[in-house]
């Protein structure tokens, strides 16, 4: 069994290929849109892990445009991406492709699918059309109504053109015909009408893993083991040994490069962005992602930021820490490391891999990773920005200690609190839960704050209204005026977890201009 990431085509989708010793189905997961995609990658990843086990190749990826893909704005980028994925399976020797598309992503795969390819859709919108209505509902409860910024439109977690908002809208489901096709609804879900000669399959589990937060998901482990069955005896082809794919281990994005890499001896999975010409002074920036969340961060702003830092004169490492991403094998039972430990050694071992100083080290993060930043580590960093902290521990937690969802306990019973934790975990934003879990909070952030500012030339700290709010009623705008190169930033918005584009580019130019600062950068 092998694993391979990097990109491929043109322009190239970021990809991790598994494949068995030998096989001949491969199947694209087909990633969901958006904070669904990010909520659903370590299931997924669970997915491609048990469909190996059974001598199944898959390939996992972001399309062109998103996340680690290549820069495109292309409205077909993100269908033409999961048909690259399937060149790619072809292409390392698999004679027979299945999609897998889960919610939004179901419509990625009917619409990508040719005649032949088996399809699974795992609780499928009714179009292209419904899936956008519904998206743009929830985005204006959790953003509000004004998500267009320069002509952008943003969602969850993810933004769109007009013409890309178009293209999404004008799928229709279907299935491809000569082939079987499995439809896994949730219940009480009723699928759409073209898909009527599909196996239906009503199971639960999808709620409790994608209508939450990253660290609230939990494993549909039965949802998964019926997927992997349904395909396994769809196998027809006699078994091959598979070739290694031809996936690049660089991304040449004109005057910078990306390239992956594996840190510590936990092997992190990181991505390397430095500008061609990087030499050993090159300041490095170590972005890290909020809550349980891979890399590319909220909406990818942590890979655009990147990527801009490296037209500065900047280089970055985006990583997966532990419980993350491509970090580590996944279980279903995995611990929660939030505020732990293992996060603050995970940290020393990035840093140490930065191959610079602290003199030419900055540390930024998103929540979770500004509380990381923060803290001491195997170098005094030059800069630091936290990006709407709302924890000012020193003392780690304990693993599973920190629990979100601090006011709706996971395990309830009756039919109206049901129904109330459904509509919470549905509707109510990261955020709001977190404030009000944190409101009767005795936290001091004194002894955060002055290690900080003995620690580093600057610190930046930029709220949103909501960790605002939680950073006065502990204190922190008094203890900040006291200490030397702390500067508070307040943004105007209620958006804490930066899923509109606005929020996003002020922080951006926030970062881009502390760094060309710190470090002497013409930009």
């Amino acid at each position: 069994m092998a694993r391979h990431h990097g990109w491929f085509g043109d322009p190239a989708i970021w990809a991790a290929v598994q494949l068995p010793t030998a096989g001949s189905l491969g199947v694209v997961i087909c990633t969901p849109l958006g904070q669904e995609g990010v909520v659903a990658y370590r299931g997924l990843r669970l997915l491609a892990d048990q469909l190996e086990q059974r001598g199944i190749a898959s390939v996992r990826y972001d399309p062109p445009g998103r996340g680690d893909g290549a820069p495109s704005d292309d409205p077909q980028a993100p269908v033409n991406g999961a048909r690259s994925a399937a060149a790619l399976l072809r292409a390392a020797g698999c004679t027979q492709v299945a999609f897998v598309g889960l919610s939004s992503a179901a419509l990625l795969a009917s619409a990508a699918a040719e005649p032949g390819d088996l399809v699974v859709l795992w609780s499928p919108p009714q179009s292209g059309r419904q899936w956008l209505r519904r998206a743009r509902s929830l985005a204006t409860i959790m953003i509000g109504a004004d998500r267009t910024f320069e002509g952008v439109e943003s969602l969850i977690g993810i933004d769109l053109t007009p013409d890309q908002a178009t293209a999404l809208a004008s799928i229709s489901l279907t299935l491809p015909g000569e082939a079987d096709a499995l439809v896994v609804r949730r219940p009480g879900e009723s699928a759409p009408s073209a898909l009527a000669a599909a196996e239906q399959l009503e199971l639960a589990g999808t709620a409790e893993f994608l209508d939450t937060s990253s660290v609230s998901s939990v494993m549909p482990t039965e949802i998964i083991a019926t997927i992997v069955d349904w395909l396994a005896a769809r196998v027809i082809d006699s078994a091959q040994v598979l070739s290694a794919p031809p996936v690049a281990d660089e991304l040449d994005l004109g005057n910078a490069v990306e390239r992956v890499r594996w840190i510590g001896p936990q092997r992190l999975f990181a991505i390397e962005c430095l500008p061609k010409a990087a030499t050993p002074a090159t300041p490095m920036v170590v972005l890290h992602a909020g809550a349980s969340e891979h890399r590319v961060g909220a909406g990818d702003y942590q890979v655009e930021l990147a990527r801009l830092l490296a037209g500065d004169g900047a280089g970055s490492l985006r990583v997966d820490r532990r419980g993350a991403g491509e970090t580590g094998e996944v279980s279903a039972d995995e611990p929660s490391l939030f505020y732990t430990q293992a996060w603050l050694e995970d940290q020393d071992a990035i840093v140490q891999a930065s191959g610079v100083t602290g003199e030419r080290l900055a540390l930024t993060g998103l929540c979770a990773g500004a509380w990381m930043a923060g803290l001491p580590t195997a170098a005094e960093p030059r800069l630091v920005v936290g990006i709407h902290p709302l924890e000012y521990r020193v003392d780690p937690a304990a693993p599973n200690e920190f629990v979100e969802e601090v006011v709706m306990p996971r395990e309830v019973s009756g039919r109206v609190m049901l129904w109330v934790q459904r509509m919470y975990r549905r509707w109510a934003p990261a955020w709001l839960r977190r404030l009000r879990a944190r409101t009767g909070s005795k936290a001091d952030p004194a002894a955060f704050l002055t290690g900080l500012s003995k620690r580093t030339w600057r610190t930046t700290l930029i709220f949103s209204e909501i960790d605002q709010e939680v950073f006065r009623r502990l204190g922190g705008p008094e203890i900040s005026q006291r200490l030397p190169g702390i500067v508070l930033v307040d943004v105007p918005t209620i958006d804490h977890p930066m899923f509109a584009r606005r929020t996003r580019v002020g922080v951006v130019e926030r970062i881009r201009a502390d760094v060309r600062e710190a470090f002497d950068l013409a930009g």
